[in-house]
């Protein structure tokens, strides 16, 4: 058995029961600490950790891209951006509150738990999300291109541009307002909900929908860029 690991191209070897123990240490430090709230930014690369324990609160921006996290635990508010790319999160569960952007892109996540405000963008394109669960109003962009999604749940408010390109809504529910553009290419939508607003271009694909039929789905949207649309 090999009890030594080389560390780098110069053959320094390190054994590999030093190693563990740093790790283990690292660990036990973490478990005693335990904390419940964190005021500033957190980055745990370097800490061998699956989850976050008892932590509810950070003040700042939470960065576990590319880490080992897989559950958030009992964390319920992040005041900064919120990077989980390259992760195994399947649920934000108790997460109601990120006050700048969110990332999830290569994630297997599919649920938004208890999430009910993004305070920047959000980018989900290309996860497994079916519902937005309990999502209101993200203050930037929203980013579900190519993804499963049925319905948009509770979501009111999008500040910025918000794709769904390729995605299976067939309405847009209780949304309202959108900044930007609304990109709803490759889908079936047949019903705009309570839509009032579209700050930039609707950009649509419907298939056998006439013009008529379309103005009548848009009469009580106001569309401050134009509406694009290839008609198959």
């Amino acid at each position: 058995m090999n009890n030594w690991r080389q560390t780098s191209s110069k053959s320094i070897l390190v054994p590999r029961r030093i190693e563990e123990r740093q790790e283990n240490r690292i660990k036990s430090i973490y478990r005693l600490l335990q904390p419940k709230r964190i005021e500033g930014d957190l980055d745990p690369h370097g800490i061998p950790i699956t989850n976050l324990g008892s932590l509810e609160y950070v003040g700042g921006s939470l960065d576990l891209q590319d880490t080992k996290v897989s559950s958030l635990g009992n964390l319920k508010f992040v005041g900064g951006s919120l990077f989980l790319q390259d992760t195994q999160i399947t649920s934000l569960g108790n997460l109601e509150h990120v006050g700048g952007s969110l990332f999830l892109q290569h994630t297997p996540i599919t649920s938004l738990g208890n999430l009910k405000y993004v305070g920047g963008s959000l980018d989900a394109s290309d996860t497994l999300i079916i519902f937005l669960d309990n999502l209101g109003r993200v203050e930037g962009f929203l980013d579900l291109e190519d993804v499963p999604i049925t319905n948009l749940g509770n979501l009111e408010y999008v500040g910025g541009h918000l794709a769904l390109r390729n995605t299976k809504i067939i309405s847009l529910g209780n949304l309202t307002h959108v900044g930007g553009y609304l990109d709803l290419r490759d889908t079936s939508i047949t019903n705009f909900g309570k839509l009032k607003h579209i700050g930039g271009w609707l950009h649509l694909k419907m298939a056998n929908i006439s013009q008529e039929q379309r103005n009548e789905m848009l009469k009580n949207v106001k569309i401050r860029g134009g509406v694009t649309t290839i008609c198959e």
